[in-house]
């Protein structure tokens, strides 16, 4: 059983393997970076930058993301590194645009099992 945590990028040394190793993807509202872990289950992390706004904003941004990420995550291929870094557009995103982009992007870099939104 995975501990809490566990499927989520925390170390600047896990964000800078998926920086420098990884693809990019991007979008009017995010980046989306992948590269391969070598692990049976993905992680996900953010870098939302203070130009974005202020951290109720930053922190928004995040929720509405990670939850489109999880809505999504069993249509994705298994053993990637994620990390979605937020742009100034995406301080007005819906949940609703926020899981049709994220989709999107990973449809995009062929991370998707199937071709389909649910």
């Amino acid at each position: 059983m995975k501990q809490k945590g566990e499927k989520r990028l925390k170390k600047s040394n896990e964000f800078r393997k998926v920086y420098r190793n990884g693809r990019a993807v991007v979008s009017k509202n995010i980046v989306l970076y992948y590269c391969p872990n070598d692990l049976p289950f993905n992680r996900l992390g953010f870098s939302i930058s203070k130009k974005v706004g202020k951290s109720v904003i930053r922190n928004r941004i995040r929720r509405i993301f990670r939850e489109a990420y999880i809505n999504m995550e069993e249509q994705l291929l298994k053993g990637y590194d994620f990390i979605i870094v937020g742009r100034k557009p995406s301080a007005g995103v819906s949940f609703h645009e926020a899981g049709k982009e994220l989709f999107r992007l990973c449809r995009k870099a062929r991370l998707t099992s199937n071709q389909e939104m649910k």
